[in-house]
């Protein structure tokens, strides 16, 4: 019938419409994906018709309809594209174009128009002579082709270094248009021209695929083109469900690219921040609860520092159904500091409240006992002695047991003595000293450790709660597991803002706790206390824990 060639840069979508064209017995002779090949592969084979979506990589389809026209005069041009008609109909006919078709036609309307087309007539929606007729002026009508151009690409995400590259211009002359399309649009930031680019139907638009969110959508939608910063929505396996401009441009991707994408596919990320992130996520989804995480991104050569969070999203029933979450940069978030460190304020009062509380209920208790213990001394001066004194007796361990109970109340309470400081240590050195005693005495009970001390930097640090974080640990796995050897790993890393992190991990690990192991209790006191972040993984424990950095240590 007639030799084709097809200009489409998705790839499904172009051997979709080769074997529709084929079935039609017309012969496709080449296929392209971008500017150089579309114009290279028309001159060698000389189609009688080349099909062309607008929107191809390396220059705008207006573009490259007119240097097509231009170059292959007896050509015809038909563009098959998922632009909106209404506006890219008329513009590709001013462009040179034979034949507009929307992608979301029938695909019997692609074999109308190339029929037409082949015998030498246009075929274009009703639209476009009704505003050729009229002339319309609006919004969009008065820009030149070069700036919808620009505006498609925005639309798209895109930043302007990325369209600068794509159109092969100069950062500088891709700012320039986007002054000029604030100034004819009368809008005074990208959000504004991002609305517009919706309005008219020019935007990717992002649906949300998950049954769950879709009653939310709209209102999820609303608060993320709201929101200043980076943000998105992911569902609870950590797929990406929505995002907003801010979020596409940081990536440097469309929303086709990167949707269903996992954290840890985030390649814009470095590699120590995509797994971090990613650990935390499913530690939060587990638990329903939020979570930040602090790292260094790297933004046009220059490093800079942001907050990750998250927060549970949950439906109308209180269901958790999603995750909220973005990016901040730390020069945005003065007020959030002051925020935390006046939440961290209540937390520390709070955790001094309940200490006093159980120092109440010790004396109370020790009361009591005392009480008891001279009443019982009475009853033995009475008569018939040996069976007081044989009822007294059996009393008597309980008694003691709670004595050491009421010991491990006061170890418990010890700990949350905030007068000793931290000091500098260097986080190795220190590490090997407090654990040589400690594995001497798992050896002598047939226990070996394999104990790896990674690299480490000076740090400050509480050393008793240090101490007793690893003493509780060992002790807690020996009585739990008895095992016959445990691997031991220390390790720390340099964080922003003048942090190291202090990694623990520690295998075999048992979370199985006895009601009176006062030493589990001890345990998760210190990691209350300390702040630290835990994590089991296939029997490994994992602890870490974020200590301001020191220059130098003893």
């Amino acid at each position: 019938m007639s030799t084709v060639m097809l200009v489409e840069n998705q790839p499904l979508m172009g051997d979709g419409l080769r074997r529709l064209l084929e079935q039609d017995r017309h012969q496709v002779v080449a296929e392209a994906s971008n500017r150089q090949d579309a114009l290279r592969l028309c001159r060698e084979h000389r189609p009688e018709v080349v099909i062309i979506d607008l929107e191809i990589a390396g220059l705008g389809g207006l573009d490259m309809l007119r240097r097509l026209r231009s170059s292959h005069g007896g050509v015809k041009l038909l563009v098959y594209s998922a632009q909106e008609p209404g506006l890219y109909a008329a513009r590709s006919r001013q462009s040179g174009a034979d034949a507009f078709v929307s992608k979301f036609e029938p695909l019997s309307e692609l074999k109308v128009a190339l029929a037409a087309v082949l015998r030498g007539h246009s075929y274009f929606p009703r639209e476009v002579a009704r505003l050729e007729v009229n002339q319309d002026k609006g919004a969009l009508q008065q820009l030149s082709e070069r700036e919808l151009t620009v505006l498609q690409l925005l639309g798209q995400g895109l930043s302007n270094k990325d369209i600068a590259e794509q159109l092969s211009l100069s950062y500088k002359t891709v700012s320039t248009y986007k002054a000029r399309l604030h100034e004819k649009l009368a809008v005074s930031n990208d959000f504004q021209l991002l609305e517009i680019l919706r309005q008219h139907g020019l935007a990717d638009e992002e649906p949300v695929d998950s049954p769950t969110l879709n009653a939310e959508q709209d209102m999820l939608r609303a608060l993320l083109d709201a929101a200043p910063s980076p943000m998105f929505v992911r569902d609870l396996q950590g797929r990406l469900l929505m995002c907003n401009r801010l979020y596409l441009a940081h990536a440097g991707k469309s929303f086709a690219d990167i949707r269903d994408s996992l954290l840890e596919e985030a390649s814009w990320v470095s590699p120590a921040l995509r797994q971090r992130c990613s650990d935390r996520y499913r530690d939060a989804v587990q638990w329903q609860e939020p979570f930040m995480v602090e790292g260094v991104l790297e933004e046009e050569g220059a490093p800079i520092t942001v907050y990750v969070w998250c927060l549970p999203y949950r439906n109308a029933a209180g269901e958790l159904i999603a995750m909220l979450g973005g990016m901040r940069y730390l020069g945005e978030r003065d007020d959030l500091l002051i925020e935390l460190r006046h939440q961290g304020a209540q937390a520390r009062l709070l955790s001094q409240l309940k200490s006093q509380t159980l120092a109440t209920v010790r004396r109370a208790v020790a009361a009591n006992l005392a009480v008891f213990q001279e009443g019982l001394a009475a009853v033995v001066q009475q008569a018939d002695k040996v069976a007081i004194e044989h009822a007294v007796n059996a009393l008597r361990p309980s008694i003691e047991d709670i004595h050491r109970h009421l010991e491990k109340l006061d170890e418990l309470l010890e700990l949350d003595d905030h007068s000793v400081p931290r000091e500098a240590h260097d986080l190795g050195h220190l590490s090997a000293d407090i654990l040589a005693p400690l594995i001497g005495d798992l050896g002598q009970k047939g226990c070996a450790v394999e104990l790896n001390l990674g690299t480490f930097r000076p740090a400050w640090i509480n050393v008793r709660q240090y101490q007793q974080l690893l003493e509780s640990a060992l002790e807690h796995l020996q009585r739990t597991l008895q095992p016959t050897q445990i691997f031991l790993h220390v390790h720390s890393s340099i964080l922003p803002r003048g942090y190291v992190c202090l990694s623990v991990e520690l295998s075999p690990w048992s979370s199985n706790v006895a009601a009176d192991n006062w030493t589990y209790a001890r345990l998760q006191r210190l990691l209350l206390l300390m702040q630290a972040r835990v994590r089991v993984v296939e029997s490994v424990l994992r602890i870490e824990v974020d200590l301001p950095a020191a220059l130098s240590a003893p």
